[in-house]
């Protein structure tokens, strides 16, 4: 049996329905997820208790991974925006298999770097653009994770955000933030749509992060 068949042979399959938490911020992480089908949100309270949209994630993205690592609590709260399954692997069950197959570790530990690599790359990103940078960057991520591109050339949202969760995401002012869609909205590079967000030319919205 390979070293990946082992991991998937102790990972617990997991099934969400729309709006089910998968765990909240402040709970024992004990292990990681990823997302096979579906989506889910990232969220925290801010200070005056209004919910903050900090990412959503879609197939293939890995979910409290830091877990594996230290014993620290989760950081948000994890909920599923549609039908999701995801598949659990707990850090005992990683741990006893790592132990065995040391290169495991090292596979971990590139993708620890990667992932703050990325986050350090998009921090320092984000501190040259400009506010339509921000937001344009913020509907790209919620592409990844959301979109549905069946229709060609269009992605659909196909969850309900607010210009308040553009805003957190982005990083900026809801004005500005507001401002800003109002500009692709008139430029036709986003529509609505029944209530959604869609992405009607994605060449010209990926264009304004490099202003």
């Amino acid at each position: 049996m390979s070293v990946w068949r082992a991991l998937a042979a102790v990972s617990i399959e997991r099934k969400l329905r729309p709006k089910e938490i998968l765990f909240h911020a402040g709970d024992f992480g004990d292990g990681c997820y990823v997302v096979r089908e579906g989506a889910v949100k990232a969220t925290i309270l801010s200070k005056d208790g209004q919910e903050r949209l900090l990412a959503v994630l879609g197939p293939g993205a890995m979910i409290g991974e830091m877990s594996l690592v230290d014993d620290e609590p989760r950081s948000a709260t994890v909920s599923a925006i549609r039908d999701c399954r995801l598949v659990h692997l707990r850090k005992q069950a990683f741990f006893s298999i790592a132990d065995q197959n040391p290169a495991i570790y090292r596979h971990a530990m590139r993708l620890l770097a990667q992932r703050l690599r990325g986050t350090n790359e998009s921090v320092l990103a984000q501190g040259s653009m400009s506010a339509a940078g921000r937001v344009a960057l913020a509907f790209m991520s919620l592409a990844g994770g959301l979109g549905d591109g069946s229709q060609t050339g269009r992605i659909v949202l196909g969850h309900r955000v607010t210009q308040t969760d553009i805003a957190n995401m982005a990083g900026v002012a809801r004005e500005n933030a507001s401002r800003a869609i109002n500009d692709m909205l008139r430029s036709g590079i986003l529509s609505r749509e029944r209530g959604h967000y869609v992405i009607e030319k994605p060449d010209r919205l990926h264009a304004l992060t490099d202003e």
